[in-house]
C-alpha cells in the first residue's frame, strides 16, 4: 500500500499535529525536505474531574493553521501556497472523545484525556464481569480502570448524557474528527482507538472491534466508527475545505495516527514498513508537558507493576512500548512561573521573562553545578505515573540549604525530570529485553542544550536530537503519509524529512554525582508516598 501511495503522491505533503494546547502544521516537498511550518494555539478548560475542549474551536484552528502554512509556503520556490500538496497526514493527542453527528459535526464538548468522570463506569465492568480483568489484560492489554482513558468517556456520554448520546452518530478521537472533517469520511484505526479499549490488539492491523469486550463494557456499538487499516487512504479533501484552506481538492488524506505513534516514527524506534528493526538499544523520549519513554517490541504485553505496556504501532509486525512518566515540562514551567519568576506582591519578572518564562534558562542551568548544590526536585506535582503510579503522590524540593540559589531551583527541576525518566528506563529495558544504548529526544525540551546534556548525564546514555524537534511529530506523520515505508531517523543516512541536529555525550564526572542523587530520588518517593499528600483532607 505504501508504494502505491508514494507513486501517487510525489508532490508536497502536509503533516498536522493535533495537540491539547496547539495545532501544528508542516509542509514537506517531494523529497521530504521541510518547506514551511505554522502553529495556532488552543484553549481548554479543567475543573475538578472535568477536562474539556471545544471541538469547533479545534476545527477552526486546523483551518487557520493550514491558511498560515499556505502563506508561509507562498514565499518558497514559486509556490502559490499549498497548491502542490498531494498528501495530508495527521497525528494527535488521544484518549479524548468528540461526539459527532452523521455529518461529523460535534454535538457536545470533547472530553479530554484528563477527564476522569467515567472512571466509576469502568470500575463497574470489573464488578459485574468476573472475567473482565483477565480478558482485557490478555487482549488489550490495559484493564478497564478509567482514569481518563477513552472507554470512560464513551460510557460517560452514553450513561450520563443521554441527550448527547441520542444525537451522536459516532464517538471520535481528535485526529479522526479532523480527518473526518477534511474528507467527509468517518473512520478510525486500531491505533487511534487504542484508549477506547475495545479492540483485540494481539493481532496488528485489526479492522474490527472485539464483540466480547464491547458486550462486557456495555458500549453502544452502533456509535463506534468503522476501523480501517493504518496505512489507508480514506478520501480526498472536501471542496469546501479546499476553498477555506487552500488545499487542493485532489489531495489524498491518510488515516490518522496518535502522537505516540508519530513520536516513535520521529525518534526512529518504529518504522512503517514490515521487517523494520530499530537500531540496537534505541530508546525514544518525548518531553513536552509530560514525558514519555518509547521503544518497540515484537509482542503485546503489559508490566502492571510499573505500568509499561505495548500498543499498536503503524507497522504490520511490531508493537510500540509505551510508558507515560507524568509531568515534565509542565513541572519545570511551574517552578519557573510560580517560584523563580513569580509575579506577586514580592515582585514581578522582567519584561523579557514576562513574555518568555524560559528566557535565560540555559544560562541558569550552566550557573549551577551538577547535583544543584544538594537540592533534589521531585516532579510529582499532580500525582505520579510510571514506574510507580499514585494519584495522591506530591513532590517538591528536598535538600534545600542556606546556600540554595534560584539557579539551583531551575537546575534541580530539570534534573528531577531526568531522574524520573532514568527510574522508568530500567523497567522499559526489562520489558524489551535490551539495554538502552542511546536516546533520541523530541519535544520542547530538546531545544535546550542544557536540558539535553542533563538528560545524558543522568541517564548515562548519549542523547541525540533532530532538527526542529518541536515539529518532529508533524514532520514524521507527513513523511509517513507520503509512503516512504522507512524510519525517518537512521544512523548512517538520515532522511531529508528529519535530519539529526546534535549529539550530547554523558559527562563521567556529572554522572558520578547523579548516581548518588538517583538513589536519594527514589528513596524520597518511597518516604513521601505513605503520606498521601495529594489526598483531599476535607472529605
Amino acid at each position: 500500500m505504501a508504494d502505491d501511495v508514494r507513486a501517487l503522491t510525489m508532490g508536497d505533503t502536509v503533516g498536522l499535529d493535533i495537540g491539547t494546547t496547539n495545532v501544528k502544521a508542516v509542509l514537506l516537498d517531494g523529497d521530504l525536505a521541510p518547506v514551511a511550518s505554522a502553529s495556532v494555539p488552543l484553549r481548554w478548560t479543567r475543573y475538578g474531574e472535568v477536562a474539556e475542549q471545544d471541538p469547533r474551536a479545534l476545527w477552526s484552528a486546523v483551518v487557520e493553521v493550514l491558511v498560515e502554512l499556505g502563506r508561509a509556503a507562498a514565499t518558497v520556490d514559486g509556490r502559490l501556497g499549498l497548491d502542490r500538496v498531494s498528501t495530508v497526514g495527521a497525528c494527535g493527542q488521544y484518549s479524548s472523545i468528540v461526539p459527532v453527528n452523521a455529518d461529523a459535526q460535534p454535538v457536545g464538548p470533547m472530553r479530554l484525556y484528563l477527564d476522569t468522570r467515567g472512571t466509576d463506569h469502568c470500575m463497574d465492568i470489573l464488578g459485574r464481569e468476573p472475567g473482565a480483568f483477565a480478558a482485557w489484560l490478555e487482549r488489550h492489554p490495559i484493564p478497564p480502570v478509567g482514569g481518563g482513558l477513552a472507554l470512560g468517556h464513551l460510557l460517560g456520554f452514553q450513561l450520563d448524557e443521554p441527550a448527547v448520546h441520542a444525537v451522536t452518530a459516532a464517538y471520535l478521537e481528535p485526529v479522526d474528527f479532523v480527518t473526518a472533517n477534511l474528507t467527509g469520511m468517518v473512520t478510525a484505526t486500531q491505533g487511534s482507538v487504542f484508549a477506547g479499549q475495545l479492540v483485540d490488539n494481539r493481532a496488528l492491523g485489526s479492522t474490527r472491534y472485539d464483540p466480547e469486550l464491547v458486550e462486557m463494557a456495555g458500549v453502544d456499538a452502533s456509535r463506534l466508527p468503522d476501523l480501517v487499516a493504518p496505512d489507508s487512504v480514506i478520501g480526498t479533501v472536501r471542496h469546501d475545505v479546499a476553498v477555506a484552506t487552500g488545499l487542493p481538492p485532489t489531495a489524498v488524506v491518510r488515516a490518522g495516527t496518535t502522537d505516540t505513534q508519530a513520536a516513535a516514527l520521529a525518534t526512529g524506534v518504529a518504522g512503517a514498513a514490515a521487517g523494520f528493526t530499530p537500531p540496537a538499544g534505541r530508546m525514544g523520549v518525548a518531553i513536552g508537558t509530560t514525558a514519555v519513554v518509547l521503544a518497540s517490541t515484537d509482542r503485546l504485553g503489559v508490566d502492571l507493576e510499573h505500568e509499561v505496556l505495548s500498543m499498536p504501532g503503524v507497522s504490520p509486525d511490531r508493537w510500540l512500548v509505551w510508558a507515560e512518566n507524568g509531568l515534565a515540562g509542565r513541572a519545570v514551567e511551574a517552578v519557573l512561573g510560580r517560584l523563580v519568576h513569580a509575579d506577586d506582591p514580592l515582585g514581578c519578572p522582567s519584561p523579557a521573562v514576562a513574555s518568555d518564562l524560559f528566557a535565560g534558562f540555559d544560562a541558569a542551568l550552566a550557573a549551577s553545578e551538577p547535583g544543584a548544590g544538594g537540592l533534589v526536585f521531585l516532579p510529582w506535582l499532580s500525582g505520579s505515573l510510571s514506574p510507580q503510579a499514585d494519584p495522591t503522590m506530591r513532590g517538591g524540593f528536598v535538600g534545600m540549604s542556606l546556600d540554595t540559589r534560584r539557579v539551583d531551583l531551575v537546575r534541580a527541576a530539570v534534573e528531577g525530570v531526568a531522574h524520573n525518566l532514568r527510574w522508568l528506563m530500567s523497567p522499559v529495558e526489562e520489558f524489551v529485553g535490551e539495554e538502552c544504548r542511546d536516546v533520541v529526544l523530541v519535544g520542547g525540551a530538546s531545544r535546550s542544550p542544557g536540558w539535553c546534556q542533563i538528560l545524558a548525564d543522568v541517564t548515562g546514555r548519549p542523547v541525540r536530537t533532530v532538527v526542529d524537534a518541536g515539529h518532529a511529530g508533524a514532520r514524521a506523520v507527513a513523511a509517513w503519509a507520503a509512503g516512504p515505508g522507512e524510519s525517518l531517523v537512521s544512523d548512517d543516512g538520515p532522511s531529508a524529512g528529519n535530519r539529526w541536529a546534535d549529539r550530547y555525550e554523558p559527562d563521567p564526572g556529572a554522572g558520578e554525582v547523579h548516581k548518588g542523587v538517583q538513589d536519594r530520588f527514589v528513596a524520597a518517593f518511597e518516604a513521601l508516598r505513605p503520606l498521601g499528600l495529594g489526598r483531599d483532607v476535607t472529605s
